[in-house]
């Protein structure tokens, strides 16, 4: 007698299909918390002007002499002008009567999270592109950086630190300075036994863990913060071989963005404090512009209503105002060799 068996049924056999989608792993977006911001109603771009200051007197006044008037005070110019980016994704009808995942649902998230990770590495190429740049121990360029010799280290750290207070930078949150590094260079810094103590005795007087913005920890008024999306240079170390990392530390008004109305990415994330250019400080900054085109909204270009497209369209420019107050330090780390 036949026997129904899997192998005679097996178009009747179907694999457990999870009704729960798995989630995308995402770095921490977190390079356009600290910029000054503005947005743009029918302007084309946004100009900044900073006043030199003057130099100290230290020759006292001659009796009756009336002194030479001071050199003309110097007025530096930054002008921040907007482009556009986007990106979109077409679906067919058929897919989305047959689909079993929520096909628009799932494509508005994903182009949402590729809108995040546009804004985040944009600005993170800009700040390390315009920001004085500085090399781990005794290297002098990217080429020159070679692991283990130029991992980053707690006499690198206090370096940076020192030349912001040199140049008289201005704390970003609070008191502190900001410092933006990768997940790998935190595990070089933390084998560090110099850092290493100060970071703890730092931790016991009230310092927090890890968290979804990224802080891990606040140390000789810096607040550290950690992103898997910090930049990295593959391969353009020593040898070209070596991969190099940035570390950049952010003073006030080191930097800004500006975009247009309706289509600036919100670049509060995890509801960091920011400064708007604009005046109006605390308010949030419109999302990114969503463009949804239904079944059959080309017309005649889809007589048949089979194609449809969901995508995103942002407005982003950045400048760095002030270099001397923006710090990159481009160094090796426990995976530059990996």
């Amino acid at each position: 007698m036949a026997n129904n068996t899997q192998a005679t049924l097996a178009d009747a056999i179907k694999t457990q299909y999870e009704r729960r989608l798995l989630t995308r792993a995402l770095p921490r977006l977190i390079h356009g918390r600290w910029g000054m911001q503005a947005r743009l109603n029918k302007m084309g771009s946004y100009e900044l002007r900073k006043y030199g200051g003057l130099s100290a007197v230290t020759s006292a006044l001659v009796e009756g002499a009336t002194p030479s008037e001071q050199s003309a005070i110097s007025v530096t110019l930054v002008t921040l002008t907007p482009s556009f980016y986007g990106a979109w994704l077409g679906y067919t009808d058929e897919l989305e009567m047959t689909a079993f995942d929520p096909i628009i649902s799932e494509f508005s998230s994903i182009l949402g999270e590729q809108t995040g990770l546009s804004a985040d590495t944009i600005i993170r190429n800009a700040l390390t592109d315009g920001a004085t740049k500085d090399y781990a121990g005794s290297a002098t360029s990217r080429a020159t950086l070679d692991a283990p010799a130029h991992n980053l280290s707690y006499a690198d750290f206090i370096k940076q630190v020192a030349a912001l207070e040199a140049n008289n930078a201005l704390p970003v949150e609070g008191d502190d300075f900001v410092v933006i590094m990768h997940s790998f260079t935190w595990a070089s810094l933390m084998q560090d036994p110099t850092f290493v103590n100060l970071f703890t005795a730092a931790g016991e007087n009230g310092a927090n863990g890890p968290l979804r913005s990224g802080y891990v920890g606040r140390i000789l008024r810096c607040k550290i913060f950690v992103s898997s999306n910090s930049r990295e240079y593959a391969d353009e170390g020593v040898g070209s071989t070596t991969d190099v990392y940035s570390m950049l530390f952010i003073a006030r008004e080191s930097h800004g963005f500006v975009g247009m109305a309706g289509s600036f990415p919100n670049l509060n994330v995890d509801g960091a404090p920011n400064t708007n250019m604009s005046g109006m400080t605390g308010q949030q900054v419109k999302p990114v512009e969503v463009i949804v085109k239904q079944l059959g909204s080309a017309g005649s270009a889809d007589p048949l209503n089979q194609r449809a497209t969901i995508g995103w369209k942002m407005s982003l420019g950045l400048a760095v105002t002030n270099s001397a107050w923006l710090f990159d330090l481009e160094h090796t780390n426990v995976a530059s060799d990996d």
